[in-house]
């Protein structure tokens, strides 16, 4: 368990990832994210499937990956997030739910501590179709959780349109102490 949830701190109702982000983890992330090796996503998405091997999923309603910005999606072309949760979705027998949320274009926040994060991401969600929202167990889906700042914020606009519970899985996650 990663110290944030060990903590408390965490605000989804539980986050699982396939590995630590170390030095091989981040061999195949930044490649995937940023170079255009879509076809990582393969065995990535089957590593995130094996970290839910001891949970148990009937409960939730669909699977959705964390809204990319327009500006960066069309810079990058295509959103990492969602070329995982397809594969999660379609193994789980479940629905890909991403036209509900938008997100704003903010400046990447690889350089930011973790109080920089959380105030970069505030308000960056937009539900724009709440009725798919509201009372559904949704899973997130996302490449790599650094401070939890983009989960809770999420989590956070989901709840407020009326979303029952949100859980998480990400490839990979940064281990810090709390």
């Amino acid at each position: 368990m990663c110290p944030v949830c060990a903590s408390g701190k965490c605000e989804l109702d539980w986050i699982r990832s396939a590995c630590v982000y170390d030095d091989a983890s981040r061999m195949a992330m930044l490649p995937f994210k940023h170079s255009g090796r879509i076809a990582y996503a393969r065995f990535m998405s089957r590593a995130m499937l094996w970290s839910l091997r001891d949970i148990d999923v009937s409960n939730i309603d669909f699977v959705m990956p964390v809204p990319l910005a327009r500006r960066r999606l069309f810079k990058r072309g295509y959103n990492q997030a969602t070329l995982l949760a397809r594969p999660i979705a379609r193994v789980l027998g479940l629905k890909l739910e991403f036209d509900s949320v938008r997100r704003k274009y903010r400046p990447d926040m690889g350089h930011l501590n973790s109080r920089q994060r959380a105030q970069n991401i505030h308000n960056v969600f937009d539900v724009v179709r709440p009725e798919n929202i509201q009372g559904k167990n949704i899973l997130l889906v996302d490449d790599v959780m650094t401070s939890g700042a983009t989960f809770s914020e999420l989590r956070r606009v989901l709840i407020n349109a009326g979303a029952a519970h949100v859980y998480g899985v990400t490839f990979c996650r940064v281990v810090r102490s709390v």
